[in-house]
């Protein structure tokens, strides 16, 4: 029962941080905000994808470092899909995030689980290449998958 209430408590704070992003920030900002987040995350994934493809040296302290990196920075994400975006003119949304919020949020939480799985196994000992090629690949299907339906390029 107290699990139940101390999630509802964090959702109850989830929800009014969203809101009050949604008040604090114009939309636009709230847009330039979550690419912001992107680009982080972004620049993570070339340094662990270079490191899982043989590109560079396979260092599992620096890959697990980018892994946690981009976890504390994808937690901020859910505040800033807030409706008042939609349509602001530099987002890639597609009008299909906004038709399928429950599509997306599923799309969301899958990427958010292949990220854990991620930050766990790398911190394990003995992780190595070998174990970072398949867990970085399903990591990287669910961005697409969410890319491919709610992204315009």
């Amino acid at each position: 029962m107290l699990k139940k209430v101390a999630l509802l408590v964090v959702g109850g704070v989830f929800a009014s941080s969203a809101f009050a992003q949604a008040e604090l920030f114009k939309p636009e900002d709230l847009v330039k905000y979550r690419q912001s987040i992107y680009q982080v995350m972004s620049a993570q994934v070339k340094v662990i994808g270079a490191m899982a493809k043989g590109e560079t040296e396979f260092d599992a302290k620096e890959f697990h470092e980018r892994t946690l990196n981009m976890a504390n920075v994808a937690k901020l994400l859910g505040e800033t899909y807030v409706p008042a975006t939609q349509g602001v003119k530099d987002s890639n949304m597609l009008p299909a995030a906004w038709d399928d919020r429950e599509g997306m949020g599923n799309k969301g939480k899958a990427f958010g689980s292949a990220l854990q799985e991620l930050v766990a196994a790398s911190g394990e000992p003995g992780f190595d290449r070998k174990a970072a090629q398949p867990a970085v690949g399903k990591m990287l299907k669910t961005c697409k998958a969410c890319h491919d339906d709610y992204r315009a390029d």
